[in-house]
């Protein structure tokens, strides 16, 4: 499997969680299940940044298309501020649900941009074999931040 096939399966388990989440009515595992979340995109978006991003931006010509690689960043940024917001709300405050929805508007919203827009530029510049390579090196990277995050979460 490439790693574009890999995102769409992540991206499916993000969202799951998160519906896990919204329908949860336990704190202890609405919060539990907010950092799994938490640490799933979180290292998710460092190994995209370290290892996909630049790789596909070094093979696009336009400078349209290197934009939408830009974006895909930036709302990495924002995602990661509306997460750092959340964690630091506690769960028995009454924004709490309300600031949990907002950040998955961003982050669905990220979701389907990087499927659609970013999808389909990767396509046009890696190969399969190419995409193959980059899911290794995706997986080595998320895996280093899963530790790096967990260690800041603890």
């Amino acid at each position: 499997m490439g790693y574009l096939k890999h995102n769409v399966e992540e991206h499916e388990k993000a969202k799951g969680l998160a519906k896990q989440i919204e329908e949860s009515k336990n704190s202890k595992e609405k919060r539990k299940l907010f950092e799994e979340l938490y640490i799933m995109i979180y290292s998710h978006h460092e190994a995209e940044e370290e290892v996909v991003f630049p790789f596909v931006m070094e093979r696009l010509s336009e400078d349209s298309h290197k934009d939408v690689v830009r974006e895909m960043i930036e709302e990495h940024i924002l995602a990661s501020y509306q997460f750092s917001t959340v964690n630091q709300t506690l769960l028995e405050n009454e924004t709490w649900n309300a600031k949990f929805s907002t950040l998955m508007e961003v982050v669905e919203h990220h979701m389907d941009e990087e499927e659609s827009e970013f999808t389909k530029l990767a396509k046009k510049v890696l190969t399969t074999k190419e995409s193959e390579e980059l899911l290794e090196q995706f997986e080595d990277a998320m895996e280093k931040y899963e530790q790096e995050i967990k260690k800041k979460l603890k």
